[in-house]
């Protein structure tokens, strides 16, 4: 029974479905938060070496005559002394901790400072690692127990991790913490953003796509708000507050529905049933045809369950059944092809049995391997510079929280423009455009941090900066449709999970991105730059998808490959 055919009979933008989409984004803040939060929670305040009176009169002043000079550094003190015109100098480590100034942070309560600074980035990157084991767990569970289980189950952790976080005083519980908030993040994500696409038929799915990446924009800069808005207070409000916001998920239970098409496929019929009543009855629409049409299907599906169980009881006479199933399967075989005007003696391509396929077959074929190399780069570029610029939005000049809500909304004209180009000029060549765009707007953006420090070179680097992220930002909702299309049905999910990895493992970098940026403030412009310029020339060696059917097996890539040679040769 057709899925999409029940949605569109119920209004495939009936209220009902609506109320579930509009829901489902709902949800989408606490989810975008537990990566970048670390921006405003573990920022490195104004501070110095704390040097204590009593150490500098007893170690260095002993008889108090007080003519000793201190210069508190950041990471070091400096001590002169000045005995009958000799005048002595030493520079000392900060062992008597620090002074900071401003509101409590991370940073400021852990001392993650100085020699243990990169400690503070290193919880980012666990927390994407997290993300990394989520996104390898979560999804096989949504496809077994349901979707709707996993999105609630992991949206009750989610809220509660982020409580204990607020609360923990140690250091290594909060990192152990934010590997749990990532991984529960994604398995709440993945399984909203299955439910919102199972929610529609093919055709309207673009659109949901497109709606979500708007939303998860505007999500994603809401964090800058509520750090913001505690700004004056511990970074434990701050934290607690971006948990509060998503406890509404816990009603999830009950406000969003498990997917038809996960009931449909695990034979729930009844369920089905009482979904489509439900949506019937928001959608005000006559459900009677739906509803035969559903009753054959179970009906169908019980007497395969009759003859499965008579087959165990007794051999012979399962044999007869067999036998004439065959013979009743080779009748509709028949009448299927006819209704198909396949020629006698052709095969239906229904009826081909696909090529089994593994991840290998990507390493011993040249043209795949090469494309696959080439396409993972760029998914390790986009994953870099994407959450490189969110996290260095904190050394950025100007206001740190602007600079990270402009850097998220900067997203949605991306978004718009990839619309308008995608089908148009193609994947190959929108692709090369956001990133020629990212590559040369980033690089010149380090060039004018470099030259000069006045407000004019800043705003425009700044405003060249916010170019780049527009750019990546529009790359990766194009390379996300192009990966899928480079590889056969048999090679399509595994090859998005190697770009994916490529991925994560560039995300798990990026929180170094800020410390970079913190010594060396056009550090990271230059690098992320000088990689999107790269990507744009690897991108022409790529073939192009843009209305080409999606290819079945090797044989059709590789027939793919001997087109694309041809028309360069000629």
């Amino acid at each position: 029974m057709d899925v999409d055919e029940i949605l569109r009979s119920l209004n495939k933008y009936g209220r009902y479905q609506v109320f579930q989409l509009v829901y489902n984004f709902f949800c989408l803040p606490i989810l975008t938060y537990p990566v970048v939060i670390y921006v405003f929670i573990g920022y490195v305040p104004d501070f110095k070496c704390k040097v204590p009176t009593e150490y500098i009169n007893k170690n260095y002043d002993p008889e108090g005559i007080q003519n000793v000079t201190v210069t508190q550094h950041q990471c070091d003190v400096i001590i002169e002394s000045n005995r009958s015109g000799d005048v002595i100098q030493k520079t000392l480590p900060c062992n008597h901790g620090y002074e900071y100034f401003g509101p409590e942070t991370t940073a400021s309560e852990w001392n993650l400072v100085c020699s243990s600074e990169s400690l503070g980035s290193m919880t980012t990157t666990v927390a994407v690692i997290g993300q990394l084991v989520g996104s390898g767990v979560f999804p096989s569970l949504a496809d077994k127990y349901g979707r709707l289980v996993v999105t609630y189950t992991n949206a009750i952790a989610l809220v509660i991790c982020y409580i204990l976080a607020a609360i923990v005083p140690w250091f290594s519980a909060f990192v152990i913490l934010r590997f749990l908030l990532g991984a529960f993040g994604q398995g709440v994500g993945l399984s909203l953003a299955t439910l919102a696409l199972e929610l529609f038929p093919a055709e309207s799915r673009g659109f949901v796509v497109f709606l979500g990446s708007i939303c998860w924009s505007l999500s994603i800069s809401s964090i800058s708000l509520v750090g913001f808005l505690l700004r004056h207070v511990s970074w434990r409000y701050t934290m607690l507050t971006a948990g509060l916001i998503g406890a509404h998920t816990l009603a999830s239970r009950w406000i969003l529905q498990e997917s038809p098409r996960w009931l449909m496929a695990n034979g729930r019929y009844d369920d089905v049933r009482e979904w489509i009543k439900q949506a019937a009855k928001w959608n005000k629409k006559d459900i009677s045809n739906i509803l035969v049409d559903l009753d054959l299907v179970t009906a169908r599906s019980e007497l395969q369950v009759i003859v499965n169980t008579e087959h165990s009881d007794d051999e012979n006479e399962a044999r007869e059944k067999n036998s004439k199933e065959a013979e009743e399967g080779a009748r509709l075989v028949g009448d299927r092809t006819d209704s198909k005007d396949v020629q006698p003696g052709s095969l239906d391509k229904t009826l081909v049995q696909e090529e089994s396929l593994s991840v290998l077959d990507i390493f011993r074929h040249r043209h795949i391997l090469l494309t696959s190399l080439i396409v993972w780069i760029v998914w390790f570029v986009n994953g870099l510079t994407y959450y490189g610029l969110f996290l260095t939005s904190g050394t950025m000049t100007g206001n740190m929280y602007l600079n990270f809500f402009l850097n998220g909304v900067v997203e949605i004209p991306s978004i718009f423009f990839y619309m308008f180009t995608i089908n148009r000029y193609g994947r190959k060549i929108t692709c090369i455009i956001f990133h020629a765009i990212a590559g040369v707007c980033l690089c010149a953006s380090a060039v004018l941090l470099y030259l000069g420090d006045s407000p004019v070179m800043e705003a425009l680097a700044l405003a060249l900066s916010f170019a780049g992220k527009f750019g990546i930002s529009g790359s990766f909702a194009t390379i996300f449709l192009y990966t899928p299309e480079i590889y056969p049905t048999n090679l399509r999910a595994i090859g998005m999970g190697l770009a994916s990895l490529a991925s994560r493992i560039a995300a798990m970098i990026s929180p170094y991105a800020g410390l970079l940026g913190t010594y060396i403030q056009w550090g990271p412009g230059v690098v992320f730059g000088t990689l999107s310029v790269l990507v744009t020339i690897l991108f022409l060696w790529l073939p192009e998808t843009t209305g080409k059917e999606l290819p079945n097996t090797l044989d059709d890539v590789k027939h793919f490959y001997v087109i694309k040679q041809k028309k360069n040769k000629s």
